[in-house]
């Protein structure tokens, strides 16, 4: 599944959450992708947890129990400039909702990766004017402006690799239990997909988490940095190999740093 400028429609007249959802459910029906009925599973979501990703960025979504109301795999995206209110003092300026019939969702979760580690997105949204503007934004294509400098990423005191086994990916409850197990750490704790060069995010974020779209096998490249680092990974170790409350235990080897690719820190903005 891959976002295209047919996918992306400007409204500006939106101002609610709940008008939102109306509005790019009936773009997925309009376009064949669900039946007007989606639109209970969306709502169910929201009440269930909100997809406000961060960085101006929403992506609604219907429930496991919603899926008879996917007719085929699709995705309308809601470019709002104005912004929407989604709760919590948060205001979405991009809307992705997606109708999957499985994980094909992670996919598009991948792309959203760059855009959610950069601050300047929100104002980048809102100053947007087209659909290839919002797939430049998306890409992670906002250079700096004349004058401003790009600063390199924290360094961290601690660093480990675990390789997912779970055989549907990191999806919602893989990644709860991940995030559960990190929140109980004081340590910054940060995490990227290295199979798809995603941003790095924070690991105590669920949202963020499974905006990944990690799938089994990929390899998740943790960061920590703080007074209990070193406790905080190897908890975390030890939810990877306890199946993240999905498999069997599976002891595996920690892939240390010095594996990991090396990559300058303006290739990791950029890439």
């Amino acid at each position: 599944m891959q976002l295209t400028c047919a996918d992306i429609h400007f409204d500006r007249a939106i101002k609610t959450k709940d008008e939102a959802l109306q509005r790019v459910v009936g773009r997925l029906t309009e376009a064949g992708h669900t039946t007007p009925a989606y639109l209970n599973g969306m709502r169910e979501r929201e009440g269930q947890i909100s997809t406000y990703l961060g960085n101006g960025i929403a992506i609604p979504h219907g429930t496991p129990q919603s899926r008879d109301a996917v007719l085929k795999t699709g995705v309308k995206v809601l470019a709002c400039p104005q912004g929407v209110d989604w709760g919590e003092e948060q205001a979405a300026y991009l809307i992705v909702g997606i109708a999957a019939q499985d994980n094909e969702h992670l996919d598009i979760l991948r792309q959203l990766t760059h855009a959610l580690s950069d601050e300047r997105v929100p104002a980048a949204l809102s100053r947007a004017e087209s659909p290839q503007a919002v797939l430049e934004i998306l890409a992670g294509n906002i250079f700096p402006a004349e004058g401003e400098e790009m600063e390199p990423p924290p360094a961290f005191d601690e660093e480990a690799t675990f390789t997912l086994r779970n055989p549907h990916g990191l999806h919602a409850r893989p990644s709860a239990v991940l995030v559960k197990a990190v929140k109980q750490w004081r340590s910054q704790i940060r995490v990227e997909n290295l199979d798809t060069r995603s941003a790095i995010v924070d690991a105590k974020n669920l949202m963020r988490v499974v905006s990944l779209g990690a799938k089994q096998g990929h390899r998740l490249h943790f960061m920590a940095s703080g007074e209990d680092a070193h406790q905080a990974l190897e908890a975390i170790g030890t939810a990877f190999n306890a199946g993240l409350g999905e498999i069997a235990a599976q002891p595996q080897q920690v892939v240390q740093p010095a594996e990991k690719p090396k990559r300058s820190w303006i290739s990791r903005i950029f890439s």
